[in-house]
């Protein structure tokens, strides 16, 4: 038997009792109990978010550079540490060739591997020198 049903049951009993005083006292804390039905159920579901949080916030894995990967992901996706610092939110960054990255959420960028940026900014000033080598592009 639900709540619902219970006060229903004693509201019937209550009605051919023909007391109006206890009736409306019935009424009012049936309202009562079905607003603390509904708190609980909130409780329950923000209970079980903050689990599901802890749960992944068990799993982080924090790097020097600003990203972020989970333990046992296969896949070793990158996600934007800002975003689950600030909101909680594992967002997926993308991951350019250079070695840097941008996050589509918070649009936060940055380095996800520094030796592989530093070894792309190498290649670029290298084939820049190619076209011309008389200018310097190390000093610009």
């Amino acid at each position: 038997m639900s709540l619902y049903e219970g006060i229903k049951d004693v509201a019937k009993v209550v009605q051919q009792a023909d007391n109006v005083e206890l009736y409306r006292q019935l009424l009012d804390l049936s309202a009562l109990a079905l607003d603390m039905q509904d708190e609980i159920s909130k409780l329950k579901e923000e209970n079980a978010d903050l689990k599901k949080k802890r749960d992944i916030s068990d799993k982080i894995i924090r790097h020097i550079e600003p990203c972020i990967t989970l333990k046992d992901d296969e896949l070793n996706l990158y996600y934007c540490s800002h975003c689950w610092d600030a909101s909680n939110l594992l967002v997926q960054i993308n991951c350019h060739f250079d070695g840097t990255f941008d996050c589509p959420h918070c649009k936060a960028s940055g380095n996800y591997d520094n030796e592989r940026k530093s070894k792309s900014d190498r290649e670029t000033i290298e084939a820049f020198s190619q076209i011309n080598p008389k200018k310097s592009y190390w000093n610009k």
